[in-house]
């Protein structure tokens, strides 16, 4: 009994988002009233309350579904393994550009201006948490706070992705992932200022 009754929320919660989501792409998130999603899903009002207190609790559970997806296929190349090797990590193990473009329609909703949520920001924070929570850089100056690592990495994936997803996909996802790789590895102890 209780194995049909969660197949009956999961059935449920996920035609709620998939409403909000076929919405979001017909107009801005402060259009959509809970009648409107209610109507796209069919299911009534009660069904909704059942599961979210609001359309913006709606929301921010598609957000992080969507986040903890993301987190996955980020650990998907060393989630065997106790140490890794950047220089030895092979492209084709990253999945995460595969998974993007598997859910493209999804991650243009979600950084479109149509929500009032910065998803970016979310992105980021996402990452920053993994890297918090699992990653121990070895031989980092000891000048250098890691906190501040973190956040610089985290940010400039999530931007990465962002531009990635921004422009079309015009770098192919085998090239995307070893940029990544190769952006981990670089360091930089000289610059020239272009005029």
């Amino acid at each position: 009994m209780e194995t049909y009754i969660d197949k009956r929320i999961q059935r449920s919660t996920h035609a709620l988002k998939s409403a909000l989501l076929k919405l979001l792409v017909q107009k801005p998130f402060h259009h959509i009233k809970i009648s409107d999603i209610i109507r796209e899903a069919n299911y009534n009002r009660g069904t909704f309350y059942a599961h979210f207190k609001s359309k913006e609790q709606l929301l921010q559970s598609i957000i992080d579904d969507t986040l903890k997806d993301m987190i996955e296929h980020i650990r998907s190349p060393y989630k065997n393994l106790e140490t890794v090797q950047l220089a030895k990590l092979n492209s084709q193990d990253i999945t995460l550009f595969q998974y993007i473009i598997d859910h493209v329609s999804l991650y243009k909703v979600l950084l479109s201006e149509h929500i009032q949520v910065d998803f970016r920001h979310q992105m980021a924070l996402a990452i920053e948490q993994l890297f918090i929570e699992e990653y121990e850089y070895a031989d980092v100056s000891p000048t250098i706070n890691t906190k501040w690592l973190y956040i610089y990495r985290s940010h400039g994936i999530a931007g990465l992705i962002i531009r990635w997803i921004e422009e079309g996909f015009q770098t192919e996802k085998e090239e995307m992932a070893q940029q990544v790789i190769e952006l981990m590895l670089v360091s930089t102890d000289v610059f020239r200022v272009k005029r």
